[in-house]
């Protein structure tokens, strides 16, 4: 019972009932008496200690405030035991509180005290424990003393370079872990977890930008996992040495080199050119050490004067035998080397290659060539062949022409030479009568290029003669009107073939007609030979009235020959050269026409010479006028096809000619008669007077002629 919290009086009613249901109730008045109790707790504290946890690094402040009361409402009275200048208690509440900042690294990790509460007569006392909690309240600190290293070029991927340990100055088990991070990366790189940083790519100190800055900053970061406001960070610096690992460079690595063979000793072949890359002096100085040439015969060295510099110290004539054995090419190799540790050594290779000097012109064996050829030779035909050597080694070639000779004809030369045979043929067929000797002079060039050298040869080239000129007779083609009563014996028409060949005389002639051209054999040339004049005589009468003859128009086959052995004059072998001509007659019968003399006309041999002027390179003129003439076609079919559109839309009725009721043909007028009925033949011929009005010698005869300066008539004069 608490007399501070219960009725103070309980009246509790007693009823008493026996067997017989008789009963009786009675009053029990019970007093409760108040008793002087302890202060009590009314927190925890009341059956537990009170335990009090505090942050490292919390400020100063309250810490706790008890609940404790005295059931008899006594003032109560607080005290902390022992006393300790951090902590404080207010004597009339018991409000503890702090009075420093702790710090749980450096101080104590807890305090126990006694607390005590009186009434001023009990007192209660009771056990307070402060625990000092450790928090993460520091950065990282690093254990690692030297940010500077030292450390050499070209370390592989991976090369551990340096290893950067941070630890958590916060004594407790933290249940996290150091993070670590690096910046920049493009060469270092660093484990999270451990901190070791290693080589992440390839540093050349040779290249930049570490050849003008080989010092490498990197900034290294500690972290808390999981992250937290608290990080550090260390600069560290790497100095990237250099090492000799680049030998000398010789650029270009490889050269060629072309000498004449005329170059004289000491003169400069080739410059070697090398550099070594290294940084550091020691690393980057060199010197040429080997210099070697297969076969060369100690025919290049270094110079005296001026490293890297190859001299010439032998002969390099190509017609040397020496030389011509290997091939007139040399494969030089050249070591530079270092002075550094390890050495290293660069080489280079000169090709040289001896290029040839044209020094001799070609030489003709013989220097004079003569050669015969008939002039019935024709195109195409061979000549004769010059031939040319040259001294020079390789043999560059030789080209021939002809610089001079062989024009005849209005041709410019009727010769041609194979330029890279010396074959000589003819271009067209020589003519003994025109020209019977041809000097040539045949150029021979060397295939230089640059300085070509030249000599000349003569060849005289005779031209033998051949009877291969046909007979030519003038007039051919003449038409001959005569009577069918004309005497035998007689010249018809004071016809006169006269006949002229180049290369026969006068006297070589013979004359002959195919038979079947003169039916009967009436007509025939007197002379037969022997002569370059003969007339048509009539041999034999014609018969048209005994049915012998029928044939009124004749057209002679006149065959002439120029081998009429039987003179003695001089006679060219070859050929039988045979002209022809036609001569036309017609017998007409006196009684029926009128005869009318014929003056012969003269005809005319045209002499056209052909000269192919087409060169391939003027392709696109044959091109542009095809061209242009399917262009104008195509235009004129258009402008046909628009005309004929046009004419076909015309009303053309009005254009029909009318029909002349007044013309009355010539066939109306003849009368009407059997079919018996003979018909007159009117023959009218006109007689024209040929004039004279010009005079002239006959070169073959020496007779004087006369001849029409308008149509070219001709006859003999009296």
């Amino acid at each position: 019972l608490d007399f501070e919290t219960a009725p103070n009086v309980f009246e509790l009613p007693i009823l008493a009932v026996d067997t017989t249901g008789d009963s009786n109730m009675q009053i029990l008045t019970v007093y409760l008496t108040d008793v002087d109790e302890p202060p009590v707790f009314l927190d925890n504290l009341n059956n537990q200690d009170l335990l009090i946890y505090i942050p490292e690094g919390t400020p100063p402040g309250p810490l706790y405030e008890p609940n404790v009361v005295d059931p008899e409402g006594k003032p109560l009275t607080f005290s902390l035991k022992p006393e300790n200048p951090a902590f404080s208690i207010n004597p009339g509440n018991g409000f503890i509180a702090s009075s420093q900042t702790f710090d749980y690294e450096t101080g104590n990790k807890s305090y126990t005290f006694s607390m005590s509460v009186t009434d001023g007569t009990h007192t209660v006392v009771k056990t307070v424990i402060v625990y000092i909690v450790n928090t993460n309240d520091a950065k990282p600190q690093f254990k690692i003393k030297n940010t500077f290293f030292t450390i050499p070029e070209e370390l592989p991927p991976g090369q551990v370079v340096a290893n950067i340990t941070a630890e958590d100055p916060d004594s407790f088990n933290y249940v996290g872990y150091l993070l670590y991070s690096l910046s920049p990366t493009q060469y270092f790189a660093i484990n999270k977890y451990s901190g070791v940083i290693t080589v992440a790519m390839r540093m050349d100190r040779d290249a930049q930008p570490l050849r003008d800055s080989p010092l490498v900053t990197v900034l290294v970061t500690a972290r808390y996992s999981p992250p937290g406001v608290h990080t550090n960070s260390l600069t560290l610096t790497f100095n990237i040495t250099d090492i000799n690992d680049n030998p000398p460079d010789c650029n270009p690595a490889a050269q060629r080199q072309e000498v004449p063979e005329t170059e004289v000793k000491g003169a400069l072949i080739a410059t070697v050119t090398c550099t070594d890359i290294d940084v550091d002096p020691a690393n980057n100085q060199f010197k040429f050490t080997n210099l070697s040439c297969l076969r060369c015969n100690q025919m290049f060295a270094w110079s005296t004067k001026e490293p890297g510099n190859i001299v010439l110290t032998g002969s390099l004539d190509i017609e040397d035998p020496n030389n011509f054995y290997v091939g007139n090419e040399y494969s030089i190799s050249v070591v530079a080397e270092d002075l550094g540790n390890p050495q290293m050594k660069g080489t280079a290779y000169i090709y040289v290659t001896t290029t040839p000097v044209n020094e001799y012109p070609p030489v003709f064996h013989p220097g004079l060539y003569v050669f015969n050829v008939s002039e019935i030779e024709g195109p195409s035909a061979t000549v004769g062949v010059v031939n040319a050597t040259d001294e020079d080694f390789p043999s560059i070639g030789i080209t021939y022409s002809i610089a001079a000779g062989g024009s005849t004809l209005g041709l410019s030369n009727i010769f041609w030479i194979d330029p890279n045979k010396g074959i000589i043929k003819l271009l067209v067929r020589p003519d003994y009568e025109v020209k019977q000797r041809y000097d040539l002079l045949i150029e021979a060039v060397d295939g230089d290029p640059i300085k070509p050298l030249t000599s000349t040869a003569t060849v005289i080239i005779n031209i033998i003669e051949v009877n291969d000129e046909p007979p030519v007779c003038q007039p051919n083609g003449t038409t001959l009107i005569i009577p069918s009563d004309l005497r035998p014996g007689t010249n018809l028409r004071d016809f006169i073939l006269t006949c002229t060949d180049l290369d026969s005389p006068p006297s070589s002639f013979r004359y002959a007609m195919k038979g079947v051209s003169n039916v009967n054999n009436h007509f025939v040339f007197s002379p037969t030979s022997g002569t370059n004049i003969t007339r048509l005589i009539l041999k034999e009468p014609f018969d048209y009235s005994g049915g012998l003859d029928k044939t009124w128009n004749y057209k002679l086959t006149v065959l002439i020959f120029d081998d009429n052995l039987l003179v003695g004059a001089r006679q060219p072998k070859g050929l039988v050269g045979t002209g022809t001509i036609i001569i036309n007659i017609q017998v007409v019968n006196p009684s029926l026409t009128t005869v009318s003399t014929t003056t012969p006309q003269p005809s005319i041999t045209y002499i056209t010479k052909k000269e192919n002027v087409y060169s391939s390179t003027a392709w696109y003129v044959p091109f542009i006028i095809a061209l242009g003439s399917m262009i104008l076609l195509g235009l004129l079919g258009y402008l046909l096809y628009q005309l004929g559109k046009y004419l076909s839309t015309k009303d053309c009725s009005c254009c029909v000619p009318r029909v002349n009721k007044y013309k009355e043909s010539l066939l109306d007028r003849i009368p009407e008669t059997g079919n018996n009925a003979k018909k007159e033949v009117v023959m009218e011929m006109t007689k024209i007077n040929t004039v004279f009005d010009g005079e002239a010698v006959d070169p073959v005869t020496g007779k004087v002629y006369e001849y029409n300066t308008k149509s070219g008539a001709r006859r003999w004069k009296d």
